[in-house]
């Protein structure tokens, strides 16, 4: 069991490598400049992480998996509204940009939008079996996502002639699409991000 000095030094270098890596490529990021950031030695940086690679992974697991896991695991949420949850949802997104922009260094001129797809493309490309553990927590959220809008249904918030299936797709790709449109220019705008499952939400509400 680690102590707790060992896990604040550990926390370090996973902060400062998590930095790196959402502006510079993983092929071009070195310990030494891991090391740099936070004055610690090749031993201290070793001992926690032998490789490299293994900061990576943990860089990807606490940073990515585990936020995208914990941010819908609420058991309250299945007792919202439809509208509740969209809401919910929103607020969760703007919690995660907030905290990501936090971390972006302002020399590497990029919004934290387009950073965090960086990271996201690294992990695609260097984390063995990411991409089959971030299908399944979107998976989880879309099947979530299903069982409120059957919630809806059944309370008559919106109407039975909605495609749960359809919809559930729907809002996933309206925040995917509005993420890329949005890292190409100042981040993810989260009011228009709002407006527009708004949008979709007024479609299916029932009159």
């Amino acid at each position: 069991m680690q102590s707790v000095k060992g896990t604040e030094t550990k926390n370090l270098i996973r902060e400062a490598a998590f930095r790196l890596f959402l502006t510079e490529d993983y092929e071009t990021v070195s310990l030494k400049d891991i090391e740099k950031i936070t004055k610690m030695t090749r031993g201290c940086t070793s001992y926690h992480y032998p490789t490299k690679k293994d900061l990576l992974v943990d860089v990807i697991n606490v940073y990515i998996l585990d936020t995208q896991k914990n941010k819908h695991q609420s058991d309250s949420i299945y007792d919202m509204s439809l509208l509740e949850y969209i809401n919910y949802y929103v607020e969760n997104i703007a919690k995660t940009m907030d905290r990501l922009s936090q971390f972006v260094m302002p020399e590497a001129q990029i919004n934290g939008t387009r950073a965090y797809m960086n990271l996201v493309l690294q992990a695609e490309k260097y984390y063995p079996g990411f991409h089959q553990m971030l299908n399944e927590i979107e998976s989880q959220e879309i099947m979530q996502l299903k069982a409120i809008l059957k919630r809806a249904q059944d309370k008559g918030e919106i109407r039975n002639t909605c495609n749960i299936e359809l919809f559930a797709q729907q809002m996933r790709l309206v925040f995917l699409g509005k993420s890329y449109q949005d890292a190409l220019k100042n981040g993810l705008n989260i009011n228009a991000l709002k407006e527009q499952l708004y949008f979709l939400y007024f479609l299916i509400k029932s009159k």
